[in-house]
């Protein structure tokens, strides 16, 4: 697939991107597991990461053989209170949105209360003018659900816009919607996750690609 000629719009994932939300999320992650005697490890902050929270609860229900419900509701509830403490925004992502040209938006698999949350706590608020939860479509990434609404809203067919990730299940969703899409890699990642891969925001491959 080639790069659009030009870029119209972009669309960031958030968690792990622009925002270093991922170590909230992550504490609240292993204290699920702790609390019940169980190991939290990388290979179990690799499968939950980008997954929507009902999937990441849904995984944790069946690892701890204990009714969805209640587990999607604790797992909410120390995540809320994790990420309300705060967190800082990712080296180079404040920068980026400030300087950015182009119309764009936030595209997540965080539920609407806990994205706005996010935002808010990272400081970025003013700086987010759009953003899709997987609240709002049918279904989270892996699907294409919230890449297609976000550039709904912004006016772009997707096929003329970049998406920026940071892990491979929404690499997948943004293929998938048929963006040409940017990996900053947070976790394990194959080659051909995305049309380019570069270490940080702040890469001069990616302002090459986003005026």
């Amino acid at each position: 697939m080639q790069r659009p000629d030009p870029v119209r719009a972009v669309v960031f994932d958030f968690d792990g991107l622009l925002a270093d939300t991922e170590k909230p999320w992550g504490t609240a992650e292993a204290a699920m597991f702790t609390t019940r005697g169980l190991v939290y490890g990388d290979t179990e902050r690799h499968l939950f990461l980008g997954a929507a929270c009902a999937d990441a609860a849904a995984i944790m229900a069946e690892r701890f053989g204990e009714p969805y419900p209640d587990v999607l509701a604790e797992f909410v509830g120390r995540a809320r209170q994790e990420l309300t403490a705060g967190s800082e925004p990712m080296s180079g992502a404040a920068d980026l949105l400030a300087r950015l040209q182009l119309p764009f938006a936030v595209a997540s698999n965080t539920p609407r209360d806990l994205l706005d949350l996010s935002i808010t706590a990272s400081g970025l608020a003013d700086l987010v003018p759009l953003s899709v939860s997987a609240s709002e479509v049918a279904a989270p990434k892996p699907a294409p659900d919230v890449y297609l609404r976000a550039c709904e809203l912004l006016g772009v067919d997707p096929a003329d816009a970049v998406a920026i990730e940071d892990s491979r299940t929404g690499a997948a969703a943004a293929r998938a919607a048929g963006l040409w899409v940017v990996m900053v890699p947070s976790g394990p990642h194959q080659p051909d996750d995305a049309h380019l891969i570069v270490d940080a925001l702040s890469h001069p491959a990616l302002a090459d690609v986003l005026p």
